[in-house]
């Protein structure tokens, strides 16, 4: 009996007591200076347990914090007597009356006493602010020695392999006629690359930079027209009753108000024309390619605009052996229209261009001229290719990074956006490296 009268005053106190701590807690905190506007918008975290105060959104790069006017409401203000700061910036204690500004550019240190001066509960407070640049990309060599052969063609491609997403380089040795060879890598370790298997495609027949993923399945031209097919990857063979396809240009997925397709240039009666084949291989012939069309060497992404995904090419080489610097797209592959002016001059008539759709915007890296120079240029278009601008800072490519064309763009879940290979002269081989980068804002996107 007397146990239980003890233990019973014992919770009393430890109850008197937590409740004092309870009542002493921080409730609400903001902070404002009238030389940062977006400061009183920002909305700071409170860890009851760990006596933390935090902004989850950091402030913007180059946000100088120093002073600022703190208001703090507490759970129950009756119930607090005092409130001591501590400012690593200042270096001293003091009895905070509320109303005066403290100096938060290092952490802020709040002890919350109790009326009855024996509770106390400690914050402690720090400002986030963004250390990176937002808008700058950092760019790294990420990986070298990608295949054990040297190549002379190359084409890299989304696919699954043994249930796993990941990508799959095909390649065209260095030498004549030698057999292709095929390696795969997982999405999320673009570093690792294994050699697998590869059957069905004839060498020296096949032309790789064309090879193209469509509804799951891959498709790859060869040079007397013949269309080959894998759904593994690793396994090809013709597909059956099929015009002569001249070339391959891309796929365009469903949607709402339209059918996909891959689009196709097919040779009838001596003659170039559009052509598209949808999921069940049926195929539609459409109009003729104008001269000014660029039938190799272009780059090509996927875009969506009014309801409707597009198939976009860049630059390339025309029938007549001419580089163009133009951007055409369609969204049915039967008919293409000339998305940029004839007259205008955005970027070097060039081929091997690599365009990738990268933060809301479609880029365009390097590329080859008519001289045969390569370029290391980028330049986006924010109009889905009517128009385009050079990108002179913030993104541009690191001096060590030598000029290529012919490379592969690709944008992993982690947001870098990677280029793989590329050729420093159209006739050149292949270089077995890896550049990624990645816009710093998009890393805080990430989180």
């Amino acid at each position: 009996m007397v146990w239980l009268m003890s233990s019973c005053l014992g919770d009393d106190n430890y109850s008197y007591e937590y409740e004092l701590a309870r009542n002493c807690q921080i409730a609400s905190f903001t902070l404002a200076n009238d030389s940062i506007t977006e400061l009183s918008n920002v909305k700071f975290t409170i860890d009851q347990l760990s006596g933390l105060i935090f902004n989850i959104d950091s402030l913007p790069y180059g946000t100088v914090m120093g002073k600022a006017v703190c208001t703090i409401q507490y759970a129950n203000s009756s119930a607090v007597s005092s409130i001591q700061v501590m400012q690593e910036a200042v270096g001293d204690t003091i009895e905070w009356n509320a109303s005066d500004s403290l100096d938060f550019s290092q952490p802020v240190r709040f002890v919350v006493w109790a009326y009855d001066g024996t509770v106390s509960k400690t914050y402690e407070t720090k400002i986030n602010i963004h250390q990176l640049v937002p808008d700058t990309m950092e760019w790294s060599l990420y990986a070298t020695n990608l295949t054990a052969q040297t190549m002379k063609e190359q084409r890299v491609v989304h696919h699954t392999y043994q249930g796993q997403e990941c990508y799959f380089l095909y390649g065209e040795p260095a030498g004549t006629d030698l057999p292709y060879r095929l390696y795969y890598a997982p999405a999320n370790n673009l570093a690792k690359w294994t050699e697998i298997p590869l059957e069905g495609l004839p060498p020296g027949q096949i032309y790789i930079p064309q090879l193209r993923e469509y509804e799951g399945v891959l498709y790859v031209p060869s040079a007397i027209g013949t269309l080959y097919q894998s759904t593994d990857g690793q396994q090809w063979k013709a597909v059956r009753n099929t015009p002569h396809v001249s070339y391959l240009i891309g796929g365009i997925n469903e949607e709402e108000y339209q059918g996909s397709v891959l689009a196709t240039i097919v040779e009838e009666n001596g003659t170039l024309h559009f052509s598209a084949m949808d999921e069940n291989q049926q195929w539609a012939v459409g109009d003729e390619v104008p001269a000014g069309f660029p039938l190799t060497g272009f780059g090509y992404e996927n875009f969506y605009s009014m309801y409707h995904e597009y198939l976009m090419i860049v630059g390339g080489r025309t029938a007549d052996n001419q580089l163009v610097n133009s951007a055409w797209a369609t969204l049915d592959g039967k008919s293409w229209a000339l998305l940029t002016d004839e007259n205008a001059h955005y970027f070097e008539r060039m081929e091997g261009p690599m365009v990738k759709a990268y933060d809301d915007k479609i880029y365009l890296i390097g590329g080859i001229d008519a001289a045969g120079k390569a370029y290391k240029d980028i330049y986006e278009t924010i109009d889905k290719g009517v128009s385009w601008a050079r990108v002179d800072s913030m993104i541009i490519l690191p001096e060590v990074y030598r000029e290529r064309g012919f490379g592969t763009l690709i944008v992993g879940d982690d947001q870098y956006l990677n280029i793989i290979g590329g050729k420093m002269s159209s006739r050149g081989n292949v270089m077995q490296e890896i550049w990624r980068g990645r816009i710093n804002r998009l890393v805080y996107d990430l989180k």
